[in-house]
């Protein structure tokens, strides 16, 4: 009885220490778990305050931003022009020879194979303007040059506006959409479009446009009421390429290159939701042998998003 005493009183001291034991081991992984919990909240509300303290205040450099998303879907692009600086992307979803009357080149001192490879594809006249040289950079059957510019910070050169130029052409009349146009003409793409009335814009139906000087926040403003034109004539944005000639732009998290080869189309439909744009296999960096731009950010995440407030009736 006394051993059996024992052996009971042994086991149930053996059995009692085993679940105390036991116990502290399940409250120290329990504290271990609650300890963990706590450390990925503290990080994940850390970036959360990160993320708000790299947020870009609503206004114009903002919206200016987002301007350049993508908020077009092409499925076909082609590389018009130079292998490098000088060439662009194309959306041939719908770009029929049937339905162009004519295109533009706006800018074309040093090269313009632009000019040459839209002849080529759509048969059409091709319309080239620079006051800074005397003869095109490409010659085609259908080509005619003007010795003009659309800006007029040449001295004693002839400077046109967009309407002019379109007038010089003698293709005022043709129907809306009917006209392609390339400009590069480095800054002088803002005061002509703010000049043009949207009725003109409304003659192209796809734009390839190199903005320049995106970082010159005091002319934000100006550079957006631009873009807002362009949308309200119609057009979408479908392709952003950086020029890595000059460098990027940040503000924030966003990111824009100081200048964008930019791709409009007025006949893709608008997206439910736009997007930070794409880096395509077509792309090409415009200063050979350094290292393209990619990784544009415009849009807005979700904690940028507005907060819309509902009112009851």
């Amino acid at each position: 009885k006394f051993y059996l005493c024992i052996k009971s009183r042994s086991f149930a001291y053996i059995t009692n220490s085993a679940m105390d034991s036991f116990r502290a081991a399940f409250l120290f992984l329990l504290f271990g778990q609650i300890h963990a919990t706590s450390l990925r909240k503290t990080t994940s509300g850390a970036s959360a305050i990160q993320q708000l303290a790299q947020q870009l205040p609503f206004g114009v450099t903002r919206d200016l931003f987002q301007s350049f998303s993508i908020c077009g879907t092409c499925n076909n692009w082609k590389r018009f022009g130079e292998e490098h600086d000088g060439g662009y992307l194309l959306c041939m979803d719908s770009l029929n020879a049937s339905e162009l009357k004519a295109a533009y080149s706006m800018g074309v001192q040093k090269h313009d194979q632009f000019s040459l490879d839209v002849y080529k594809a759509f048969d059409v006249p091709v319309f080239q303007y620079d006051c800074t040289v005397s003869h095109p950079a490409q010659i085609c059957d259908k080509c005619q040059f003007f010795p003009a510019c659309l800006t007029s910070k040449f001295k004693n050169k002839t400077s046109w506006t967009l309407k002019e130029a379109i007038e010089q052409s003698k293709m005022l009349d043709v129907p809306d959409r009917s006209l392609l146009m390339k400009m590069d003409i480095e800054r002088g793409e803002w005061p002509t479009m703010l000049e043009a009335d949207v009725s003109l814009l409304r003659k192209f139906r796809q734009l390839l446009i190199e903005f320049h000087g995106l970082w010159k926040e005091k002319q934000h403003a100006k550079f957006l009421q631009v873009m807002q034109k362009l949308k309200m004539a119609g057009f979408k944005v479908a392709h952003v390429h950086g020029n890595n000639f000059v460098g990027t732009y940040r503000n924030g998290r966003f990111m824009l290159p100081r200048a964008v080869e930019v791709t409009l189309d007025a006949s893709l439909p608008l997206m439910e939701r736009c997007h930070d744009p794409n880096y395509e296999l077509l792309d090409r960096p415009n200063k050979k042998g350094d290292t393209d731009i990619v990784g544009i950010i415009t849009e807005p995440t979700l904690l940028e998003m507005p907060v819309k407030v509902h009112h009851e009736h």
